[in-house]
């Protein structure tokens, strides 16, 4: 079943609507302003329901606070781009410089993220679609994407779909925190387990721009090849991690090229049972422990350093300036592809 209610207006007075998909066993709302995941509501190990999507309570909460991505679809290139620019058939494109006045942020000052969408629905279902013009924070191509929501018992899937008229470059990939004690909870991520299958993580600079280098995970705080309690490793500002403030806001390479779905991570919280699980057909996995977030919520729940954990599954950052990593380039009339599965369930 799903359901529509509205839910507020943009701060351009653009109306939203929120869609629900609801089939007892678990809840998916989103809403037509960034295709965002607005809530994820699961059950815990009573059987209650729990809402582990950090989020707001209107749409213009979304429009206003902008910062954090929370349940972002973010696009046209996930994460940053390295000076803003890249070549692509023998052309510099200069892309919009929207993070540290000098690189270019989860494709720009709007993207794909804080725009309106057309939505379809269907029986378990809600599909977003939009054309992003030739030319949109300098991005070539005029690009038709969709983001498709699926629930089925309480596995949500998520599937990317683009077009481009022109050789472009694409990235997509969704941004939701999830805190597995409720998006209203005073408690962090603090008591969450965290396991990723991946050997190696990109090391980022100062800006958290990949350089470009690929480490093991062995012996640092960035291994969780066997499942790690978060507060074990995060809140350190030294060493590895004081780059990204005592928290992680890296890459992790799964594997080499893009290959059929397969398991990517569990994020799990013994304390209500909670697990969910990450897979995708992609070749790396973002992961940020909200270190820098500071933010209202909703039920103005007030939402600080490790409120949530954002697994981005993406291609690698900055890979088409970066010519080993997996290309990006998505050439004219070919079809794009991806899909990214969260399941939950009770451990």
């Amino acid at each position: 079943m799903i359901t529509t209610i509205p839910f507020g207006k943009t701060n351009k007075g653009e109306s939203v609507t929120l869609y629900t998909i609801d089939n007892g066993e678990a809840k998916a709302s989103i809403a037509n302003f960034g295709a965002n995941l607005v809530a994820f509501e699961v059950k815990d190990k009573d059987g209650c329901f729990v809402d582990i999507s950090l989020g707001f309570d209107n749409a213009a909460g979304y429009d206003s606070n902008r910062g954090p991505y929370f349940g972002a679809t973010v696009g046209r290139f996930a994460n940053r781009i390295g000076g803003a620019k890249f070549t692509l058939g023998g052309k510099e494109y200069n892309v919009t410089k929207n993070f540290c006045g000098k690189h270019c942020l989860h494709g720009g000052t709007d993207g794909l993220t804080f725009i309106m969408y057309d939505v379809t629905l269907g029986n378990d279902s809600v599909s977003l679609h939009t054309v992003s013009p030739d030319g949109a924070e300098g991005f070539p191509g005029n690009l038709d994407f969709t983001v498709k929501y699926t629930l089925v018992g309480s596995e949500l899937s998520i599937e990317y779909f683009a077009k481009s008229d022109a050789d472009t470059v694409v990235g997509f990939t969704n941004h939701s925190y999830f805190n597995l004690n409720g998006a209203t909870s005073d408690k962090t991520i603090l008591n969450h387990t965290l396991n990723i299958d991946a050997d190696g993580y990109l090391e980022c600079d100062s800006d958290a721009l990949v350089t470009g280098d690929i480490h093991p995970v062995k012996d640092t705080p960035y291994d969780f090849r066997k499942p790690k309690l978060l507060s074990d490793v995060l809140g350190d500002d030294t060493g590895l991690l004081s780059v990204t403030g005592g928290g992680i806001d890296n890459g992790y390479m799964l594997w080499g090229t893009k290959r059929e779905l397969s398991y990517a991570a569990t994020v799990y919280n013994e304390d209500n049972g909670i697990a969910l699980d990450c897979y995708t057909d992609l070749p790396g996995l973002h992961i940020y422990t909200g270190t820098f977030v500071d933010v209202i919520g909703k039920k103005g729940t007030p939402h600080g350093r490790f409120s949530g954990i954002c697994l981005e599954t993406q291609g690698a950052p900055n890979s088409m300036n970066v010519r080993y990593f997996p290309s990006p380039i998505l050439k004219a009339g070919e079809e794009y592809y991806s899909k990214t599965v969260y399941k939950a369930y009770v451990k």
